[in-house]
């Protein structure tokens, strides 16, 4: 049975991380508060099958798996991002959870009955607040991977949902709807009708 290390705050999770990752964790992984409400929606919409597109060190994907049966699957380009997910996901001993190291370019949604998109691209066009200065970014890269994700979602089944937080920047396709919205529009949950 998965130990329980993550039922309670950020802290417990960053505690986890190693001191590089901790120092960062407010700006890059989605704070626990928000989880909460994000695991309530996909529960309540019956979603199985969950993407989490930029999953960094796997915080939403280990937390929602921790709480719910629902599958996980992270995408991360990142590979010392990916190579931390995949150990935690081993030490909590969580088996509903897969981590992808691949550009989201290469990804398929249609398996996926859900979208999970927190401003994954974001750094492509920030001028602070960078994971690490190893990778080029371009507004390019940024409309690039932008576009993709609008093509995907344009191809989802009826019935796909998209939570999204803190991603002014994306506009969804027609056919979507807002479902739910909280904390002023910074998470928001839409379903393609």
């Amino acid at each position: 049975m998965a130990n329980n290390y993550l039922s309670t705050s950020d802290l417990d999770f960053d505690s986890l991380l190693p001191k590089k990752y901790q120092e960062i964790s407010k700006t890059h992984w989605t704070p626990e508060s928000i989880i909460s409400i994000a695991i309530e929606w996909l529960k309540e919409s019956n979603s199985k099958n969950v993407l989490d597109i930029g999953s960094g060190v796997g915080k939403f994907c280990l937390i929602g798996a921790q709480r719910t049966n629902i599958h996980f699957t992270g995408i991360e380009k990142r590979k010392t991002l990916f190579n931390q997910a995949v150990k935690l996901q081993q030490k909590l001993e969580l088996s509903q959870v897969q981590f992808i190291h691949e550009n989201i370019i290469e990804i398929d949604f249609i398996e996926f009955d859900t979208i999970y998109y927190f401003n994954p691209f974001g750094e492509q066009i920030s001028k602070s607040d960078w994971i690490d200065k190893k990778r080029q970014y371009s507004q390019h890269k940024f409309q690039l991977y932008q576009e993709h994700v609008l093509k995907e979602l344009e191809r989802s089944k009826k019935g796909t949902k998209i939570i999204t937080y803190c991603s002014p920047n994306l506009r969804l396709p027609y056919g979507f709807r807002l479902k739910n919205l909280m904390f002023d529009g910074l998470l928001e949950m839409w379903i393609k009708y």
